[in-house]
């Protein structure tokens, strides 16, 4: 058990991915996939919620939404969704949306946190 959270599994694991959301399952740029790389733009807003603010503060290097899903613990569709949202508010911005240019590297480091999963 981490920060004072109740165990995995507990009944609000139900109700929160639906809760964080806003009931969305999807995000509302259909361009986004899980390899799409993101990445903090400016100064972090304080009117954040904890996971968007969690969101902006892993995003200092571009990273994948994929890792973004592993890192902190959640469905890849909940990220997706949240992502989407910081993306729309100025928050975060895409560096690189063609896996083609993605570097082996990253596939690699994407690949280990997807397993994680």
């Amino acid at each position: 058990m981490t920060g004072g959270l109740p165990p995995r599994g507990a009944a609000q694991d139900f109700v929160r991915p639906f809760v964080i959301t806003g009931g969305r399952t999807r995000a509302a740029d259909t361009s986004l996939r899980m390899e799409t790389m993101v990445q903090t733009v400016g100064t972090p807003r304080d009117d954040l919620s904890f996971e968007k603010a969690r969101i902006v503060d892993e995003c200092y290097e571009p990273i994948s939404i994929a890792e973004i899903a592993a890192e902190l613990g959640v469905a890849l569709g909940v990220a997706m969704v949240i992502v989407g949202d910081l993306v729309d508010d100025g928050c975060l911005e895409t560096t690189n949306n063609d896996p083609v240019e993605i570097e082996l590297s990253t596939l690699t480091r994407m690949i280990e946190r997807v397993r994680a999963l």
